[in-house]
């Protein structure tokens, strides 16, 4: 990978004999040096010979500027005329940015020296609309950070001369004076007006032209208030049906409105006239910050979008093709793949000649190369999945094709046209398919042509075995554990069987059932019986397990697991052995080394006094491992009480309780002065947010601390009923939610109780004071007990307690807020 492009095409020896010193040796490698920047000034590099695992080709050089392709997928950067493919590339030797030729029978690249903006530091979006080239030029600012002003976006025309094959500016005028995340533009087929959309000041911003398609007016906000948006978000514009403009913005402030809205303005309506948004997508994650939009030229008003959404748990989707239904004016939601396939920056393309959807994403590299299968926001390989028209639903199980891979680096932000593939109607008949990549570490243009007419091929890769649960060599297995194979591709469920996946004891066969689940990639064998504790298994899936495309499994898959045969122990209990002065009230539990079976815990968890065994109730929590025995009565007061967990209770593998655990405790004499314990619920919760500093979440269903942006969770206990009481331990239980966090939170004292739950905004928060305790790592959907200070809190008891968490990471937590049925509590022990 080190000889690749430039070098390659000069490296031919030249015939050394008859050099006889260093004077003649320097005089060469001057002529040398010369012929290659003469040669570098006519012709871009040949493409480098492909490396072993390489898909695609590799293009020129973008040394010196960063990421040209931009990273939001809303752009695009290619665009299809007289029956040539061209680019907006960066130009090495002239370091600004050039319109390219592709030369399609040599996968080359060629500047036609038309430059279309010489800063560096800079995103474009190009459209060609049959006579006139646009490029909005734009600097940009990275996620997170706001719009700035005083950076001004340009608008560049130009005009083509197809009997010499180049292009002339026209001229330039300027759309806006802010540096954003993103900008589109897209023009109105009946008036010639081209319109313009971003994001500035926590809004979405749009900006139209007059008839002329060059003048434009003064920027606006869209008039809806769900364009009030945080800083984080961008929009995306497309004309469509002849007469129609339409915009779609991401809305992610951390409620229920968070989504894709999507707006639409009649050609000829005043500019502030769109109608109401309607959310494509709704609910706190369902919605990024990308987006790519095409409409079917074919159809009356039928657009498509793929998007990205911030969904954490694997079987969620992270990509989605949205579908705009022009009779009913709302939008149906497909999985393109999901949060475990860790897809990332997905374009869409229709091919009108063969009526195909084609999308196009950033997903972990394929096995054989460096990097294989690692999910990272640096990058991984560019994947198709494609699904006829006519079932857009399929677009989940189809196949992924690899389609630009370099074997040794990250490719990422794919990006080809707006136009429609093969269609008369845009003028790209016979035009194939091409793709453009980047690699960012080596600086290299990365593409992919497919000149057959965009049918995309056909399958030829044997898919793979990804991961399976048990993993080989796990131990401690659940007796009622499934066993599962995950897929690098949708399977054909007729092939995967109790033949094809078996699992053995020995040579013993297992029997079970086979299914295959919705995406057509997880295959799961059931067994019929729970598994014998101890016991070694063994799996296999054969090579006759097949993808869609008939391609035979690559090598048949074999691992062992064993099944658990630790018996759980008893590791704490409360009250504690031989504890005295034990509250009447209390309640007894009994905390497990594992998760455990509960309809085994609960007839053996007993307590008496004496031989009198006492009525109660006995409760597992959520998480399998706390048993609590709850008396139907209070106890009676200066009594010894025996409490006992049998070996009848089991874990979750069937193995019994290692040696019953008895234990006994004594109550404390009427009218004594004993340890309580009282738990209490969050009275008001919510977060605030830097990324929308203006917006309450306090009805939200979620909290958030984060450190980029900074999010702060809050939290509210009225104590006003424990003046005079000594405190002696503190703990604070929160749960997670959907994402977990591999950083720490800090949870800290607030002195200012006069926030509210429904007035709190980032610009209006109260002052963190002194951390008290700590959280982190996490995971999701998991139960956390923090300790915190007693001595810190004392002087609260009596009024109320605010408490803040911030994080020192940029890997947030999200927990659940007291709108669920996991609320926060504050657990204290006092007398």
């Amino acid at each position: 990978m080190l000889f690749r492009g430039a070098i390659e095409m000069y490296t031919t020896p030249f015939p050394m004999s008859g050099l006889d010193g260093g004077r003649r040796t320097f005089r060469l490698h001057g002529f040398l040096t010369a012929l290659l920047l003469a040669l570098a000034a006519l012709v871009v590099p040949l493409p480098a010979s492909a490396a072993t695992g390489d898909v695609g080709v590799e293009g020129p050089s973008h040394s010196g500027t960063g990421t040209p392709t931009g990273t939001k997928r809303s752009t695009s950067n290619l665009w299809f005329h007289d029956g040539i493919w061209w680019g907006n590339l960066w130009d090495t030797a002239s370091q600004d940015f050039e319109i390219f030729q592709f030369n399609a029978s040599t996968s080359q690249w060629t500047s036609k020296n038309v430059t279309t903006d010489t800063r560096a530091s800079t995103h474009h979006d190009v459209l060609w609309d049959g006579t006139t080239l646009y490029v909005a030029s734009y600097r940009f600012v990275n996620d997170g950070v706001a719009a700035q002003p005083n950076y001004p976006t340009t608008l560049h025309r130009f005009s083509y001369n197809p009997s010499t094959k180049t292009y002339t500016r026209l001229g330039s005028s300027q759309i806006n004076n802010y540096r954003v995340e993103a900008l589109t533009i897209d023009k109105e087929q009946s008036s010639g007006r081209l319109w313009a959309t971003w994001q500035q000041g926590n809004r979405i911003y749009m900006n139209v032209t007059g008839t002329d398609g060059k003048t434009w007016g003064t920027p606006f906000p869209h008039p809806a208030s769900l364009s009030n948006v945080s800083i984080d978000d961008t929009s995306s514009v497309i004309a469509f049906g002849g007469n129609k403009v339409g915009v779609m913005w991401s809305r992610q402030v951390g409620d229920a409105t968070d989504g894709m809205y999507w707006s639409v303005h009649a050609d000829g309506a005043a500019n502030t006239t769109w109608s109401n948004p309607v959310a494509a997508v709704d609910g706190v994650r369902s919605g990024d910050d990308h987006m790519n939009l095409k409409w079917l030229d074919s159809s009356s008003d039928k657009v498509f979008a793929a998007i990205k959404t911030s969904f954490t748990s694997s079987s969620q989707p992270l990509i989605q093709l949205l579908a705009l239904d022009p009779a009913t004016s709302a939008w149906s939601k497909h999985t393109i793949a999901t949060v475990a396939e860790c897809p990332n920056r997905v374009i869409v393309l229709i091919d009108e000649a063969s009526e195909r959807i084609r999308t196009f994403a950033t997903y972990p590299k394929p096995s054989g190369t460096t990097n294989a299968g690692v999910c990272t926001s640096s990058g991984g390989a560019i994947y198709e999945k494609s699904t006829p028209l006519s079932d857009i639903s399929s677009i989940g199980t189809a196949q992924k094709i690899p389609r630009i891979v370099d074997a040794d680096q990250y490719v990422h932000n794919v990006t080809s046209t707006k136009q429609n593939l093969n269609s008369s109607a845009r003028g790209t008949a016979n035009s194939g398919v091409l793709l453009l990549a980047d690699v960012s570490s080596t600086s290299r243009y990365w593409h992919y042509y497919d000149p057959t007419g965009g049918s995309g091929g056909s399958d030829t890769t044997a898919p793979t075995l990804t991961s399976t649960s048990p993993a080989d060599g796990a131990t401690g297995v659940a007796a009622t554990a499934n066993v599962t194979g995950t897929f690098s591709e949708a399977m054909d469920s007729s092939t995967l069987t109790s033949s094809t996946f078996t699992l053995k004891n020995g040579t013993t066969v297992v029997p079970g059932a086979v299914s295959l689940d919705g995406t057509s990639k997880v295959a799961t064998l059931d067994p019929a019986g729970n598994l014998t504790a101890g016991t070694i298994y063994t799996a296999t899936i054969s090579t006759g397990a097949k993808d869609l495309a008939g391609n035979a499994l690559a090598s048949a898959k074999t691992w062992t697991f064993t099944a658990d045969a630790t018996p759980p122990t008893v590791t704490a209990t409360t009250p504690g052995d031989g504890a005295t002065g034990v509250a009447v009230a209390t309640n007894v539990t009994a905390t497990f080394s594992e998760a455990m079976n509960g309809s085994t815990v609960t007839p053996s968890f007993t307590l008496k006094n004496g031989t009198n065994a006492v009525s109660a109730s006995v409760v597992l929590d959520s998480t399998g491992n706390v048993a609590t025995l709850n008396p139907a009565a209070d106890l009676a007061a200066a009594t010894t009480y025996t409490a006992t967990i049998s070996t009848g209770a089991k874990d979750l593998a069937g193995n019994a309780l290692a040696s019953a655990k008895t234990w006994t405790f004594t109550t404390a004499p009427a009218g004594g002065s004993t340890s309580q314990t009282t738990t209490l619920t969050a009275t008001a919760d919510t977060y605030v947010s830097s990324g929308a500093p203006t917006t309450n979440f306090g009805a939200g269903a979620m909290l958030g601390s984060d450190n980029s942006p900074v999010e702060v969770a809050y939290f509210k206990f009225d104590l006003t009923g424990l003046a005079g009481k000594t405190l002696e331990s503190a703990t604070l239980q929160l749960r997670s939610a959907g994402s977990g966090s591999t950083g720490t939170q800090n949870v800290k004292l607030i002195a200012d109780d006069s926030w509210t739950e429904t007035g709190i905004t980032y610009s209006a928060r109260p002052t963190l004071g002194s951390g008290i305790g700590t959280l982190g790592p996490t995971t999701t959907n998991t139960n956390y007990s923090i300790a915190l200070t007693a001595s810190a809190i004392a002087s609260e008891l009596g009024q109320q307690l605010s408490l803040g968490m911030d994080a020192n990471s940029s890997d947030g937590l999200d927990l659940n807020s007291r709108e669920t049925a996991y609320a926060p509590k504050l657990v204290l022990t006092y007398h």
